[in-house]
């Protein structure tokens, strides 16, 4: 399985994946979109639709959004590994 982790067709299908789990997780943290508010197929289905529409219009004002943002402080892990010269992740 490493082996194979390390092609470019795995990591190629990897990042799509990745996308995917990122805007399912926000859905499921942000509105809840694990639990149905209705009962009935159409209703639930109106439901995730909205939930989708609105995490796309959150998105699109955080993607025009032109304030700056002040960097947020290291975490102590991060200062205690460069202080010792380990490798961080940017």
């Amino acid at each position: 399985m490493q082996a194979e982790q390390d092609t470019p067709q795995w990591r190629e299908a990897y990042r799509a994946r990745a996308g995917v789990e990122g805007t399912v997780s926000q859905a499921v943290r942000g509105p809840g979109l694990r639990r149905s508010r209705y009962r009935g197929l159409a209703k639930t289905h109106l439901q995730n639709v909205l939930t989708g529409i609105a995490i796309n219009i959150r998105r699109l004002g955080t993607h025009f959004d032109t304030t700056t943002r002040p960097n947020r402080r290291p975490t102590r892990i991060h200062t205690l590994c460069t202080q010792h010269g380990i490798a961080t992740a940017a």
